[in-house]
């Protein structure tokens, strides 16, 4: 296991949201639309957009598994049921009060993290059908972060605001009001729009914003809203929650499928053509995947061409200005899971484009964050440095 002398820079940790991270700030006209707690009529306490169940994230958690208890199991280890995992609150002041986090911080020798949502991940898509509505819950969200989180307390805790791309206007309205409040990252949904590509130049107003205000795009995994669609498709029941979802489902739309199709959508659609400053980073998408994309991108690329010339296609967009893997690994930043190779990620796409995520204290990750070094050796010491701190300092806006 390499060893670091430098606070290192966490870019996935989380915190565990209470009932009112939506109803608190929700503005009147949406009350009944809220994405809320209810007790259903067995008794049994579930989240709700309206009157409507949550699909992947329906009940609240009150108990948590502690940090790295689903770990072993992850990586390939055989789940021993007279062992059960160990649950606390999921209110401990360590998940859910930020001086108590700082503390934590300080304990394993941390300079800052990315403070990402856990039930934030899960609520967007199931409001797809009332975009407005949508956008409210977002918005309330993002005032509950900044009671709660704030966008970047005392310059260690990074928390991304989420912006829903379901409506333009209200997503550029609410752009502009977190960054008036300090927001340092937004993040976005990875996965589809029902009908619009989140790369077509109608979106160009957001992303425009985006780019002059020299912010990170955050996609980390979370539900992309495949399972009504995808899931349908193929025969399987899409109204599933985490707990129900077959393994057919996890490939399909829950696992590396929903993010290679939008890191696809966003290259082959010319988004970074358009937009050369822009800036994304993928979190807890793992990164096994990557060299099969890029490989399969640029061969899609060259299916435009023919010895004719370029074809007459219709290109969402617009026309690449460059091949596919090297907008790629000039555009992206990803954090492996933990039990990949970080040296082989940085032979695919160098050290200055990945990052250190822990996922804490969420059970499949680490128990401590640094044990994400059990898995850099092979780097040198500037390549540790890059990835345990310098990167993710550029990229949260943390002093050198």
């Amino acid at each position: 296991m390499p060893s670091i002398d430098f606070p290192a820079i966490d870019a996935d940790n989380h915190y565990y949201e209470p009932d009112d991270c939506c109803t608190r700030h929700i503005e009147s006209k949406y009350r009944d639309r809220a994405v809320r707690v209810v007790e259903n009529s067995d008794g049994v306490r579930e989240w709700r957009f309206g009157d409507k169940p949550l699909s992947f994230h329906r009940y609240p958690r009150s108990q948590v598994m502690e940090p790295g208890m689903y770990r072993a199991f992850m990586a390939g280890e055989t789940f021993d049921p007279e062992a059960p995992p160990k649950f606390i609150p999921a209110d401990s002041p360590a998940f859910s009060n930020r001086d108590a986090r700082i503390k934590v911080l300080d304990h394993f020798g941390l300079e800052a993290v990315m403070m990402v949502p856990s039930f934030g991940l899960a609520f967007e898509a199931d409001c797809r059908e009332d975009p407005e509505a949508a956008a409210a819950n977002v918005r309330a969200f993002n005032r509950w972060v900044e009671d709660d989180w704030g966008y970047a307390y005392q310059g260690r805790l990074i928390s991304p605001a989420t912006i829903s791309l379901f409506d333009l206007e209200t997503a550029v309205e609410e752009l502009e009001r977190v960054l008036k409040e300090g927001a340092r990252v937004v993040m976005l949904r990875a996965g589809p729009l029902f009908g619009r590509s989140p790369a077509d130049s109608y979106f160009d107003p957001f992303w425009s914003r985006v780019e002059e205000a020299n912010i990170p795009v955050l996609l980390h995994i979370g539900v992309s809203g495949y399972n009504p669609v995808v899931g349908a498709m193929w025969g399987e029941n899409p109204d599933v929650n985490e707990t129900e979802m077959s393994p057919f489902l996890y490939y399909t739309c829950f696992g590396k499928r929903p993010i290679m199709d939008t890191v696809a959508c966003f290259i082959l659609h010319n988004l970074f053509g358009r937009y050369p400053g822009l800036r994304m980073m993928s979190v807890e998408n793992g990164s096994a995947w990557i060299p099969g994309l890029l490989a399969d991108m640029d061969g899609s690329a060259r299916v435009s061409f023919s010895t004719q010339g370029a074809k007459s296609v219709p290109l969402i967009g617009g026309p690449l200005t460059d091949s596919p893997s090297n907008l790629f690994k000039k555009h992206f930043y990803v954090c492996p899971f933990f039990e990949e190779s970080v040296s082989d990620l940085v032979g695919w796409i160098g050290a200055e484009h990945v990052l250190f995520g822990s996922d804490w204290p969420h059970p499949e990750g680490v128990r401590e964050p640094l044990d994400f070094l059990d898995d850099c050796g092979g780097l040198s010491e500037d390549q540790l440095q890059l990835v345990m701190r310098d990167n993710s300092a550029r990229l949260l806006g943390v002093a050198p």
